[in-house]
């Protein structure tokens, strides 16, 4: 699935695998023969996008390609909610068995595209072509709008131009009024390099409860401040054999960093009496507290 973050106009199609060549492949049949090569390009991390091949292909059309940071959909955060979207649409009309879901989805993503989005104000088919797309009912009731082939052109190319630099506006509105309520409820969190931090690593097995396994692993060094909230972290777990591998994180990954025996040692300081507690030395105790 591809997705233009401007038009908001979407590509999809049902793949066989994963696999780097099927990969390559839809990019190069579906959206650069079709659409032409873009300039941007923003995927997950995953070892298809990662590839050799796809790289080559990139380099050879020469777009830049941009990689998320691993377990943060946000990055991404457009495809992502589109993910959710159109497996909404999918659930409404894939059978019990659930196996027709491909044969569906060239018909859900033709929906898609020829409605209206609340952000932008057009449909994303508008806003690549300049018209509203054509659809079966339409050419059982024609509508004649008495266009002349010699300004019909003209008239496209204004019209879709006008229609973008909109919807560009209206992104931005939208992106403005998000923004804020972020910061209304968003604290800022600053690591300085050399910094211990735990890291939050999701893990899934068989057998064992996603509840109640571990969710951060460390401790990581900070190593390099990328961005605001990007760090490049490693584990300073290093084995004889090889060093440790770096990596790139979101901030909202990270917390700081504890030691346990430091807080096993500080939790042993107060250790519990093994007589009975009286009332006389409860009361001894709060009286010294308070002086």
């Amino acid at each position: 699935m591809v997705r233009a973050s401007t038009t908001r106009f979407t590509v999809t199609k049902a793949l066989p695998t994963a696999e780097a060549t099927e990969i390559a492949k839809f990019l190069v049949e579906e959206i650069i023969l079709k659409h032409g090569a873009p300039r941007e390009m923003i995927s997950e991390r995953g070892r298809s996008f990662l590839s050799k091949l796809v790289k080559d292909i990139n380099q050879l059309c020469q777009t830049s390609h941009l990689l998320t940071t691993a377990y943060h959909p946000q990055t991404n955060g457009l495809t992502e909610r589109f993910n959710k979207t159109l497996a909404d649409m999918l659930s409404m009309y894939v059978d019990v068995e659930q196996r027709n879901w491909d044969t569906i989805l060239p018909f859900v993503t033709f929906t898609y595209n020829s409605a209206k989005q609340d952000t932008t104000g057009f449909s994303p088919f508008f806003l690549v072509h300049g018209r509203d797309i054509v659809t079966p009912l339409d050419v059982i009731f024609p509508h004649d709008t008495e266009n002349h082939a010699d300004n019909y052109v003209q008239q496209l190319i204004t019209r879709a131009e006008e229609a973008r630099q909109l919807a560009k506006l209206h992104i931005l509105d939208a992106q403005a009024v998000d923004k804020r309520r972020y910061d209304e409820r968003h604290r800022p969190v600053n690591y300085n390099v050399g910094d211990l931090v735990w890291v939050f690593t999701p893990v899934r097995k068989v057998g064992l409860s996603e509840k109640l396994l571990r969710r951060y692993f460390g401790p990581y060094r900070i190593t390099r401040r990328l961005y605001d909230v990007t760090y490049e972290v490693q584990s300073i777990e290093v084995t004889s054999r090889r060093q440790s591998k770096k990596d790139i994180v979101h901030v909202l990954r990270l917390k700081p960093y504890c030691d346990p025996k430091k807080q096993l040692d500080d939790a042993g300081a107060h250790r519990i009496p093994r007589r009975p507690v009286t009332r006389s030395q409860t009361r001894s105790q709060r009286d010294a507290d308070s002086s």
